[in-house]
């Protein structure tokens, strides 16, 4: 990986940890556990969604194979983070990082968010390879490039971080009435 990726990425990864837990500042357990409707997802669920995405998409990334066919450019990927970060389109989780009560408290999700967070800034920092060579199959994205993986794994605690900031928004309107 070069210097200027490198750089890129463990900025872009340090400003989306921040912006998920800004997102969560001051979440009471009271508020993480509501949910908006039977169907939605509390602010804990998605807190472990997002912690368990980080350690599943880690994964492929440092699995890579190498590319058999070619990835976005690089013009392409601010698109690209834009619609894995945009709310106004649904996405159904994979199952296996679907919330299952992995953790005991919010508190535990976000501790698990923050290491394994730091691990994949550690891996960047010191990692040899060029990640627009090797390639993963992720399980909504589909066939990409681990270069763009890592960028989707920094734009999914964004995407994230909005919808903890919906649910906040319709837990302050449900406590009014």
């Amino acid at each position: 990986m070069d210097e200027t990726d490198r750089r890129l990425l463990l900025e872009a990864l340090g400003e989306s940890r921040e912006t998920f837990l800004r997102a969560l500042g001051g979440v009471t357990e009271a508020e993480a556990a509501w949910k908006p409707a039977p169907d939605r997802w509390s602010i804990f669920e998605c807190a472990e969604h997002v912690a368990v995405g980080e350690s599943g998409m880690f994964r492929g990334i440092r699995q890579g194979t190498p590319v058999t066919a070619p990835g976005i450019a690089d013009a392409d990927r601010e698109k690209r983070l834009r619609a894995a970060a945009d709310r106004s389109r649904k996405w159904v989780a994979p199952e296996p990082v679907r919330p299952i009560g992995r953790f005991a408290s919010l508190a535990e999700a976000v501790e698990q968010f923050v290491e394994r967070r730091e691990r994949t800034i550690g891996w960047v920092e010191s990692c040899p390879h060029d990640l627009r060579t090797l390639s993963m199959v992720h399980p909504a994205a589909g066939h990409i490039t681990c270069y763009e993986c890592l960028w989707v794994l920094i734009a999914h605690p964004v995407r994230h971080a909005e919808q903890i900031r919906e649910i906040r928004e319709a837990w302050r309107s449900a406590e009014v009435k």
